[in-house]
């Protein structure tokens, strides 16, 4: 790889590689320096650099987007760059082990995308990770502006030691941060039968109960239809109880299912007598054969599938790419009122798509790597990284005579579905990367049927402040990982049992005594004390 480096400035590389970065010495580099001092850097405008430089990437690849080496979008940029990017793609399910094995042999590529750390703390305090704090106030003029917009995504983002060491990706898509939880019901069902829309949760049980018996589809068959189904994709196998949760007002923070925050105080939200009543609720789903009886064993192609084929009554999902040939009959359900209490909410997620893009101490200059990432950040490059660019007209989009964009007409008629062909363009589907996800962005999943029923979910959303996953120190992660490496798997393997009535409401004590023994108050103040070290 050729530099135009100063015989001073390769002195200071070759010194900091040898040595492999103490903590100390990564956090004296004085990273600003070294690029002022390279001569094929820009600082400003494009190309980063004069002279092509090579950068390896290694990227998590989720089954929903393609061969980055291949996407359109990723070459036009490396090329706008005069980068020469090497991929190391990596599968979903490989993901934790290919990239533990890399911190732990110390062979790192320059760049870290579209995947989480599992010891991010101790890649840190290792010197495995660089912080990105002065190359940012230097060169930054995508993800800075954005982090001062959304004070909380820059809190979430630093870690122990209050600097940041990660490029999160930073959703200002309102409707997209609803994480699946707003529902959508069958409407030509509901019009077959002559039903009004239920507003309670004693009614919308009742709908359900209509959808199972009484052929709602109209096909003489009236044992095919699935009142209430999950949309499992990642083939998590899990009943989603976080949707139901919200008609009861109730819902989670700090990115942990199992917490949740009220009046500055955090508790253990999976011991609450709410959380009992909701899942009561979903037991009564379940044993009813309203809730789907599959949800527990089926693949992700059978979620989708069920979905996509029109034959669910009510499921939770944030955009209608997976139904977009049946989507003329759904249209949006409004939380209903539960007898809690408590006001229905649609929980949101943090702006914050999680600490998930980061630049390696094994990276030669930084600085270049750097500026890249931050374009995914600009309203330019966020445009061109989603598919949107004037060079890409008639390759991955088309521009409107109004302005507004959307994909080449060969992408919209895909057989496939214009998500999948989305995929293969571009990295945006699957989440979990560091670029800024808005409403100009985003048509794949913020289509003209989801801004058309925003409106009636809208007033539902959460008002309460949303917290992103915190980045505690070493010792405190490793010991909440040892508390909740029990914990969650007790938790997760009782909330399936209470709902399909595998476990008796009567063990609920005993359940709750189990929660205290291994570990949930000491865990709870872990995250107490995060709360109160930021408010």
């Amino acid at each position: 790889m050729k530099r135009m480096l100063s015989g001073v400035l390769a002195m200071v590389m070759a010194c900091l590689l040898f040595t492999g970065w103490s903590v100390a010495t990564a956090e004296e580099v004085d990273y600003v320096a070294l690029a002022q001092a390279d001569t094929n850097f820009n600082a400003t405008g494009y190309p980063i650099v004069n002279e092509k430089v090579k950068k390896t990437i290694m990227i998590r690849q989720p089954a929903n987007i393609g061969d980055p080496a291949e996407m359109e979008t990723l070459n036009y940029i490396a090329e706008k760059m005069n980068i020469e990017i090497e991929w190391i793609v990596v599968g979903a399910d490989g993901w934790k082990e290919r990239i533990n094995l890399m911190f732990a042999s110390n062979d790192l590529p320059d760049i870290i995308m579209k995947g989480d750390i599992s010891n991010l703390s101790r890649g840190i305090e290792d010197g495995q990770l660089i912080p990105l704090d002065g190359l940012m106030e230097a060169y930054s003029t995508g993800l800075k502006p954005l982090l001062e917009a959304y004070p909380g995504v820059d809190t979430s983002a630093r870690a122990a030691d209050g600097k940041l060491y990660t490029l999160p990706g930073i959703n200002t898509l309102k409707a997209n941060l609803t994480s699946h939880r707003n529902l959508w019901i069958n409407k030509t069902w509901l019009d077959n039968l002559g039903l009004a829309m239920p507003t309670t949760t004693a009614e919308l049980l009742d709908v359900l109960r209509a959808f199972r018996d009484q052929d709602a589809d109209g096909d003489g068959n009236p044992s095919n239809e699935i009142p209430y189904g999950v949309e499992d994709s990642g083939a998590g196998h899990n009943a989603r109880p976080d949707i139901i949760a919200g008609l009861f007002g109730l819902y989670s923070n700090f990115g942990y299912d199992n917490v949740q925050l009220v009046d500055d105080q955090v508790s253990f939200l999976k011991s609450t007598d709410a959380w009992k009543q909701v899942l009561q609720y979903m037991n009564t789903m379940y044993t009813e054969g309203l809730l789907d009886n599959e949800v527990y064993t089926q693949t992700s192609d059978m979620s989708i599938g069920k979905i996509s084929s029109g034959n669910i009554g009510v499921f939770g999902l944030s955009s209608d790419d997976l139904f977009t040939t049946v989507s003329d009959q759904y249209v949006a359900l409004a939380p209903v009122q539960s007898d809690s209490g408590l006001e229905p909410v649609i929980a949101l997620a943090s702006n914050s798509m999680g600490s998930n893009t980061f630049i390696t101490a094994a990276d030669e200059s930084p600085w270049v790597s750097f500026r890249l990432l931050d374009y995914f950040f600009t309203e330019e490059g966020s445009m061109t990284i989603g598919c949107f660019n004037p060079d890409l007209i008639g390759i991955t989009c088309q521009q409107y005579e109004d302005g507004s964009w959307d994909y080449s007409d060969e992408m919209l008629q895909d057989e496939r579905g214009v998500a999948v062909a989305v995929g293969e363009a571009c990295p945006l589907p699957g989440g979990g990367f560091g670029y800024w996800r808005h409403e100009k962005n985003s048509n794949y999943i913020y289509s003209q049927k989801v801004q058309e029923n925003v409106p009636v979910w809208e007033p539902y959303y959460q008002t309460t402040s949303v917290y992103g996953a915190p980045q505690f120190d070493t010792e405190t992660t490793d010991r909440i990982n040892e508390i909740r490496s029990d914990l969650d798997v007790y938790v997760n393997e009782c909330q399936a049992k209470f709902i399909t009535g595998e476990m008796s409401f009567d063990k609920w004590d005993e359940y709750i005594s189990t929660l205290q023994r291994l570990g949930v108050d000491e865990l709870v103040g872990y995250y107490q004390a995060y709360y109160d070290s930021i408010r």
